[in-house]
């Protein structure tokens, strides 16, 4: 069996300024600090049979996009790479200029989390990969992964997109208090978590995921894409998207409703646990946590208040996370209570500006419809994967490959 393992390594080369990426690895102390090397002792180790292909795609990037430090990214990354038996390309952001260039495609950049996601997308297309899996490069795989993973994909042929627990000190559970009284971002998460890891044993449909732990067959990544612009959380937000195209369809590219192709699955098994090791959490500045966050669900409120397929009840089922964060008539009012408690304990002023800053959020995804923009863009993607099929695309990308 073919797979095709995407790794994003997220580089730091500007510390005095701010970037979208929680926690880069700064590329002053690469060496020192990067997580990078033991993810891949971790994939070393995996357990493969003769007739498995196994590439790994990383893709280095740095903050703000800097194009004047690839030769760097490159080299520090290449000597993470001693003793890897597998095909390995590198990916830096002048390799993923140059192929936004070429084609002229929106879908192609290297601004944030899910435009990223994407290119992992994109460039598994072009390569003809059959089973893709998204990783970051904080991230251990356990060495059954690809065995369980292969009896996984024959028993279900009719599934297209499975998603698998982080174990993080030791537990798949997510055990943090909740930050406010008001904000409950983690204890539904958890509520998740049980009941699709710890009390069952079975497949289970779900919008739960991880996009650091996510398989993907290649149909599914030739005609989905991670809406843009999301701040973090893009894995949740995908596959949101995802199923609103099965609760709605898209008659821009004559796809119906209840298609197979866009339900997601949560996988219960302990081979497919990844260990996380962060090398510092997103939350250590709350604020700017909790602004990126609710700026990522109102964005998500605002594509799932425009569509009518998926009810607040069926999002229930699915996830109690995305129903918690999400699934409210008036995203003001559910704002509201936090704000104040936030005023109680933060600096006022400094609040204030950020519900103003919120308020606004709202009201532009309250004008604007979401939902009819992604399934525009939905025919796009579909179109640019089309046009990117082709041999000049492909080699471009294997011109990428170390050995």
């Amino acid at each position: 069996m073919n797979f095709a393992m995407i790794i994003n390594v997220y580089i730091d080369v500007d510390e005095q300024s701010s970037n979208p990426f929680d926690h880069p690895t700064s590329l002053d102390r690469f060496k020192e600090e990067n997580t990078l090397r033991s993810t891949i002792e971790s994939i070393n180790g995996l357990v493969t049979a003769n007739d498995d292909r196994l590439r790994l795609y990383i893709v280095g990037t740095a903050t703000q996009e800097s194009r004047d430090f690839d030769r760097e990214i490159r080299s520090e990354i290449t000597k993470c790479l001693n003793d890897c038996p597998y095909e390995l390309f590198i990916l830096t952001n002048n390799d993923i200029y140059d192929l936004h260039e070429e084609s002229g495609s929106e879908f192609i950049s290297a601004k944030g989390y899910p435009e990223l996601r994407n290119l992992g997308f994109i460039i598994s297309s072009i390569m003809k990969e059959d089973i893709i899996i998204q990783i970051d490069d904080d991230e251990l795989l356990r060495p059954l992964y690809l065995e369980k993973l292969k009896e996984i994909l024959k028993e279900n042929p009719d599934k297209y997109v499975f998603t698998a627990p982080y174990e993080k000190n030791g537990t798949v559970r997510i055990l943090t208090e909740d930050p406010l009284k008001t904000w409950k971002k983690f204890s539904p998460m958890d509520r998740d978590m049980v009941r699709f890891f710890v009390e069952s044993d079975e497949i289970k449909e779900s919008l739960f995921g991880f996009g650091g732990n996510m398989i993907i067959r290649r149909e599914f990544a030739e005609r989905i894409f991670y809406p843009p612009e999301i701040p973090r959380g893009e894995d949740f937000s995908m596959l949101l998207a995802s199923r609103l195209i099965y609760e709605n369809g898209n008659s821009l590219v004559g796809l119906k409703k209840e298609d197979p192709l866009f339900r997601s699955f949560f996988l219960p098994f302990k081979e497919m646990t990844i260990i996380h090791k962060p090398p510092s959490e997103a939350k250590k500045d709350f604020l700017k946590y909790f602004e990126n966050n609710m700026r990522r669900f109102i964005m998500e409120w605002g594509i799932f208040s425009k569509q009518n397929g998926l009810t607040v009840e069926r999002m229930d089922e699915l996830s109690f996370y995305i129903r918690e964060m999400i699934g409210h008539d008036d995203m003001r009012i559910y704002l509201e209570p936090i704000i104040d408690e936030m005023s109680r304990r933060y600096g006022q002023e400094e609040v204030k500006q950020l519900r103003e800053r919120l308020m606004l959020t709202i009201d532009q995804y309250e004008k604007f419809n979401r939902w009819d923009d992604y399934r525009e863009k939905q025919r796009l993607y579909i179109e640019t994967i089309g046009e990117l099929n082709s041999e000049k695309f492909r080699e471009m990308i294997e011109g990428k490959m170390i050995r």
